[in-house]
């Protein structure tokens, strides 16, 4: 048998012998949340289907300029993010591609949705309105509009206006009752201030607990959070500080959402799927009601008993789809004001 001969009937049967390795299946994710508040359910989902997601947490604007300039080489499959405004700056930027699964379409109203299936809600924030037990009645607040009363000059604290928080709530206002009221409440919001805006939202509420304000704006799951801190001082906060729910008689609280969305470079897109659809199960949602203190977006999953424990709780769900659209107006309003 010549040689080369030889040589190929060796080589067939040695490849047919070797054991053919598969490649590991992953899911590579740009968060805009901070991996510990996600950590769970990556775990979770590893356990069920094997598929490993590697995360990468930052800043939303750093993310998004790296996907620019990446492009189709880009490492990233999905987007997860804590609003929906940024959700709509990646699909303007065509950074992101719909997403085809009738299963999220079943599970997610309409409101929490891109009507093209670009985003998908995950879970529902609130941006509530906190007081201090001992130094305010909380029948006093009722509505945003009652932090502009006179009586709460030099009352209030809340992080810069400029924060994408507060320009969606400012945007979700002007959608409401138009771009008049809206510069009109910020500026005199901004006249109530206590301090200069600085810090997070925790942050507030702490300023609330050490007497540099009364009332406080901030989202509601950093005030779970912190009844379940590992710090005394934290849980001591959530003692005395108070919740309100405002707007609950007429077009309810401001929300805005957590969300995923496919990348446009996406390499692992059967996966991506894969995960947010996981996002979407019920023992997901519960981990997120749970363990983030966030709202489950879907109608069959309840609040954890701690989110009840703060009240019943109306949500103006038909403003989010509209908040790209008044974005710039808010971020307009903020820079005319001292907030």
């Amino acid at each position: 048998m010549p040689f080369k001969w030889f040589f190929a009937l060796f080589t067939s049967v040695f490849l047919l012998a070797t054991p053919v390795f598969a490649k590991p299946e992953v899911v590579n994710v740009y968060s805009f949340r901070e991996a510990k508040l996600i950590q769970p359910l990556i775990d979770e989902f590893y356990q069920q289907t094997g598929i490993k997601v590697n995360v990468v947490s930052g800043k939303a604007d750093k993310l998004l300029a790296r996907l620019i300039e990446d492009g189709q080489d880009s490492f990233a499959d999905l987007l997860l993010t804590s609003n929906v405004a940024r959700l709509e700056k990646a699909k303007q930027l065509g950074l992101i591609q719909p997403i085809q699964s009738d299963y999220l379409n079943r599970q997610i109203p309409s409101t929490l949705r891109d009507s093209d299936g670009y985003w998908y809600g995950i879970s529902v924030r609130a941006r509530a309105i906190f007081y201090a037990k001992d130094r305010v009645e909380h029948t006093d607040i009722k509505r945003y509009q009652d932090l502009t009363d006179a009586k709460w000059r030099g009352k209030i604290c809340v992080r810069k206006g400029s924060h994408v928080y507060n320009t969606s709530m400012l945007a979700s206002f002007i959608s409401l009752y138009g771009e008049q009221w809206a510069a009109g409440w910020a500026q005199k919001l901004a006249g109530n201030l206590a301090m200069r805006p600085q810090g997070g939202d925790r942050d507030q509420l702490r300023n609330i607990n050490n007497g540099v304000c009364d009332l406080a704006i901030a989202n509601s799951y950093y005030y779970g959070m912190m009844s379940a801190s590992d710090k005394q001082a934290d849980r001591a906060v959530y003692q005395n500080v108070g919740i309100i729910w405002p707007e609950q008689k007429s077009v309810g609280a401001h929300v805005n959402i957590s969300g995923a969305a496919l990348t446009s470079a996406a390499k692992n897109k059967a996966n991506a799927i894969a995960f947010i659809e996981f996002l979407l199960m019920p023992k997901a949602q519960k981990i997120y009601a749970e363990i983030n203190f966030e709202s489950p977006v879907r109608n069959d999953i309840k609040q954890s008993a701690l989110v009840e424990s703060w009240g019943p709780f109306v949500a103006d769900y038909q403003s989010i789809g509209k908040l790209s659209r008044y974005l710039d107006k808010a971020e307009a309003i903020v820079k005319r004001t001292p907030w």
